[in-house]
């Protein structure tokens, strides 16, 4: 036996599970970033060299072409229908990155199936939906994380695992941007590089491989851009119209959110929103500060972290933007300092 110190006591619990499943299924969250793409593609290669057979589904049609280097992308089935999914041909559900159902299924109101399920997830917002739930809110990624299980599990990182694992850890630190990259993130992406993952690849690739409609919809971001001195962010709305004329970008209100809330002066977060649909507003917040915009995603029905958050509010347009605005004051520190 081995008594080395296991990085998470759950490892074990999820291992034996592995073992006694024969087909498992993994996930992609809706509108999934890298470290969705990027652990969920490590775990599969693990899995199969544990002789399991795998299926990747996603509810999203949209996922970061970008990151398609990344080996086994092609097997990720995207657009799937979750109330429509068969899923009593697989024997154990493994969820990465997903803080609830709805982030796992995209859909409001869906009843999860029968069977075995396994989180593995870093979200504050977590809802401990599984039969065992391993949440690390004290890490960057899950990424981060699966380095952990899999050094408990005593797998052999090879290089296309490790460039899964950099991916996911660059999409969810800015590449070791944010707050919250510590000594054993940066030991970890230190790791990664020795075992062959391309660090630089997966920067150009999450950061640098921008379309144009892409900075044609930034600009338009900027031009409503608006601060809210008294109670200390910055926010940009984009009605339908506007976001349809610039052929919808995918992931343009994250990357937007990511790129110009955390920056200005004098505020503590920001958000941006974009009516993707006619009637339903989606939000990006970002913290500059660490005031935790997670409470604020909450209350609006959403979820995330304290410095990254979302929601989805369905509400004509203008009603919309009130009410996230009206949200957001609620939490935000009001500003008390002498005039």
């Amino acid at each position: 036996t081995c008594h080395r110190l296991m990085n998470y006591s759950e490892s074990q619990l999820i291992l034996d599970e592995i073992k006694k499943a024969k087909r498992i299924l993994l996930n992609c969250h809706r509108h999934p970033d890298s470290d969705s793409i990027g652990s969920t593609l490590a775990m599969r290669q693990v899995l199969l060299k544990l002789g399991k057979e795998i299926e990747i589904i996603c509810p999203s049609e949209d996922i970061p072409q970008s990151i398609n280097y990344l080996v086994g992308f092609d097997e990720i089935t995207t657009n799937v229908n979750f109330r429509k999914f068969d899923f009593s041909k697989s024997d154990l559900f493994l969820t990465l990155d997903s803080s609830s159902w709805d982030m796992v299924s995209g859909l409001k109101d869906f009843k999860p199936p029968e069977m075995k399920i396994i989180v593995v997830d870093h979200h504050l917002t977590n809802t401990l939906y599984g039969d065992i739930n391993l949440v690390d809110t004290k890490v960057t990624s899950v990424g981060e994380m699966l380095f952990s299980i899999f050094e408990d599990w005593a797998i052999t990182i090879e290089k296309d695992i490790a460039d899964c694992l950099m991916a996911g850890i660059i999409g969810d630190t800015g590449a070791f941007r944010y707050p919250g990259s510590n000594s054993r993130t940066l030991y970890i992406g230190g790791k990664l590089i020795e075992l062959g993952a391309n660090k630089d690849k997966a920067v150009d690739a999450i950061y640098r491989s921008d379309s144009f409609e892409l900075l044609k919809f930034y600009g338009d971001v900027l031009s409503r851009f608006q601060i809210d001195r008294e109670y200390k962010f910055v926010w940009s709305a984009i009605p339908h119209e506007i976001y349809k004329k610039l052929k919808q970008p995918s992931l343009a209100k994250e990357s937007a959110a990511s790129m110009f809330t955390q920056v200005v002066e004098g505020t503590d977060f920001g958000f941006v929103a974009v009516e993707q649909e006619l009637g339903k507003l989606s939000i990006s917040f970002r913290s500059r500060t660490g005031f935790n915009t997670s409470e604020i995603a909450s209350e609006l029905g959403g979820g995330g972290h304290i410095y990254a958050s979302g929601a989805k509010v369905e509400l004509p347009f203008n009603e919309a933007v009130e009410k996230v605005l009206e949200v957001c004051r609620k939490y935000a520190q009001k500003t008390h300092s002498a005039i």
